[in-house]
């Protein structure tokens, strides 16, 4: 029986350990023409047309953001901080500041790139009183087919509804817009993505649970000689949820991750595990260096690159190997049996737990950082403090061990 069980065991940890070699192209007819979802579990691939959308809203609950697509040359230039500026918008001697995405969270897009601290987030202000976020700035955006618009978010409404206009610079070809973070095509997704040319949103960007890494461009700052320019790179960001840790100076082979440290920046693994050669015109690889990707069900898997072709072709080579099981349906979301209240709050937040199992309960800010963490026993009650926290809307994550529930919750 013991020589079962072992024959078991060695078989598992064969499964577990099962290194995979694989590849990813984001070129195709002389272009760069996508970027690429990909799934550590599965090797499953999404390719999404990088000239189908320009800007990005987020379909999470918890946040605020909206995104540009750096990948096809999207610019956004903040042109007034009155909206009322929209009739009046004159570009003669252009030369605005360009902004870009975060490159440590999805949770503050390029839009975003103003906030200060609440109730400023970036494109708005958040109403007390209604609990809205409305428009305070106007934009101009630069789209991948050469047009600049003039661009307002007029609201962000306590539903989760977003509202907003777009038009050319000298006013024509005006359109309103009114999307719902829960319109039923992008719900699943981490944003409802938009040509803001033709006014039509695409959806074929990944699902948020399908997906661990995405292979793609970005702009980041880039030490070229003496002096550092913003530049496009070709890199990997990772999914939300997700964290790495980096490992240099010990074999690829090895599997140890006791002494790293984890990180939950989406450039974490980034573009410069690359670097060309100007002498030989060709890549080259630090043999020692390795990613650890800690994924959303809790699987940790190793990545580590062998190649890479830039160009046209946008051939990424690497080897993955998974070295801790995940746990299956832990990020399923449903809708929990407990009471939150009151809600709008002054000082105190009270959570009952009317599930049979113990709850953990995170409050987060609207960019995902735990302010406030604790548990709360089957049947019982607790209570948050709230008054040493800045006014403003924050996100409950509520969480048992098969299922997690998040809602928003307003300090006054």
């Amino acid at each position: 029986m013991k020589n079962i069980f072992t024959s078991i065991f060695i078989l598992v940890a064969l499964i577990v350990n099962a290194q995979t070699s694989d590849s990813v192209t984001t070129g195709g007819d002389g272009t760069r023409v996508s970027e690429v979802y990909y799934d550590f579990e599965t090797g499953t691939q999404v390719s999404l047309d990088r000239t189908l959308w320009d800007i990005g809203f987020t379909s999470d609950q918890m946040n605020s953001s909206i995104i540009i697509n750096e990948n096809a040359g999207v610019e956004l230039y903040l042109y007034s901080a009155d909206t009322a500026d929209w009739s009046t918008v004159d570009t003669s001697g252009f030369s605005f500041e360009k902004i870009y995405n975060s490159e440590e969270t999805w949770a503050s897009g390029a839009f975003s790139n103003q906030e200060t601290n609440h109730p400023d987030y970036g494109w708005g202000i958040y109403n007390m009183n209604t609990h809205d976020i409305l428009g305070n700035r106007l934009f101009i955006v630069k789209t991948q087919s050469g047009d600049y618009l003039k661009v307002v978010i007029d609201k962000l409404d306590g539903e989760g509804v977003w509202f907003f206009r777009t038009a050319m610079l000298d006013g024509s070809i005006e359109k309103a817009y009114e999307y719902a973070k829960s319109t039923e095509e992008s719900l699943a997704k981490n944003f409802a993505l938009l040509n803001i040319s033709s006014g039509v949103f695409d959806y074929s960007n990944a699902d948020t649970k399908a997906w661990d890494i995405l292979f793609t461009k970005y702009v980041t700052t880039v030490q070229m000689g003496p002096t550092s320019q913003d530049m496009a790179v070709s890199g990997v960001k990772i999914n939300a949820g997700c964290e790495v840790a980096e490992r240099a100076g010990e074999d690829v082979t090895s599997n140890d991750t006791s002494s790293l440290t984890w990180g939950t920046s989406i450039t974490e693994i980034g573009y410069d595990w690359k670097s060309f050669n100007r002498g030989t015109f060709q890549y080259e690889f630090t043999a020692d260096l390795a990613y650890f990707v800690r994924t959303q069900n809790g699987a940790v898997w190793k990545i580590w690159f062998t190649g890479y072709e830039g160009g046209a072709v946008g051939k990424y080579v690497f080897n993955t190997e998974e070295i801790k099981a995940g746990v299956s349906n832990v990020n399923k979301y449903a809708k929990l049996k407990t009471s939150v209240y009151p809600n709008p709050t002054r000082d105190v937040l009270n959570i009952t737990n009317e599930e049979n199992e113990a709850l953990n309960i995170k409050v987060m800010n609207t960019q995902g950082a735990v302010m406030l963490e604790s548990s709360v026993n089957a049947f019982e009650t607790t209570s948050f403090n709230t008054t040493d926290l800045a006014k403003g809307i924050y996100f409950l994550q509520l969480s048992t061990a098969n299922a997690t529930s998040t809602q928003r919750v307003i300090f006054e």
